[in-house]
């Protein structure tokens, strides 16, 4: 499933580049660092173990990047393509007992963790006002959320894992404001459903000359999981970005 879904969102990018050439529309791409820093607790088949006093996770400066296509045929939604990558890991001694999994690891044994979550967002929104100095935008889009979760013992050489593929649906909306060259805005997508929640905010502001446009802003995401596939969450992920693009 996972390489199925990296397959179609690639091929939803290759897309909006081949129609933008097609069809009159307003094409970018965008890249940039994203500083991660982790904070809450995970859960499978165990206890809750908190990721930074337990798993001692480092907080790290990973990246991503996003295509967007927003063309001129009516009816039909623009679409956005964003994908971030996390990935970290951590060592550390442990002052109480954790089960993970099928596997308890005991107090003062000495832990290395590896823990991935990379994420592909795929959003189809509108645009009910598309001003000189405003814009607005709406929609719903879907999050596929792809990793695992590593403990082992540096001291008994006990080892756990779980692998995950999750979709999680999601509202959208934004808000741009144009004054000159700079741009301020603010992005927001999340949903609550079975006792799971999520949301993403990012906050950013930067300039565009041209074709080139540069964003600093800081983004806040929360994933709360409520025993899908056996693994339970409250992470947060969140720290300053910064993206260079540029529109065809």
């Amino acid at each position: 499933m996972r390489k199925i879904f990296s397959l179609t969102a690639i091929t939803i990018a290759g897309l909006l580049f081949s129609l933008s050439n097609s069809v009159a529309s307003d094409f970018s791409f965008s890249i940039g660092p994203q500083k991660e820093l982790f904070r809450g607790w995970v859960q499978y088949k165990g206890n809750k173990i908190d990721v930074k006093d337990d798993l001692h996770l480092d907080d790290k400066t990973k990246f991503s990047a996003s295509v967007e296509w927003k063309h001129k045929i009516k009816l039909l939604p623009d679409v956005k393509v964003d994908y971030l990558h996390v990935e970290t890991s951590g060592t550390g001694t442990i002052s109480k007992d954790i089960t993970f999994g099928d596997v308890t690891f005991n107090v003062n044994d000495r832990i290395h963790t590896d823990f991935k979550a990379d994420q592909i967002d795929v959003t189809f929104f509108y645009n009910p006002v598309e001003r000189e100095r405003v814009n607005l935008q709406v929609g719903l889009g879907f999050k596929y959320l792809t990793g695992h979760v590593n403990l082992k013992s540096l001291t008994t050489g006990a080892y756990s894992n779980t692998d995950y593929d999750i979709p999680v649906p999601y509202l959208y909306a934004s808000a741009i404001t144009k004054f000159s060259h700079l741009r301020f805005g603010l992005e927001g997508k999340g949903l609550s459903y079975s006792g799971s929640y999520f949301y993403d905010w990012k906050l950013k502001g930067g300039v565009e000359y041209r074709r080139v446009f540069a964003n600093v802003g800081y983004r806040y995401e929360r994933l709360k999981i409520d025993d899908v596939e056996d693994l339970s969450t409250d992470l947060k992920i969140k720290g300053i970005f910064g993206e260079i693009g540029v529109r065809f």
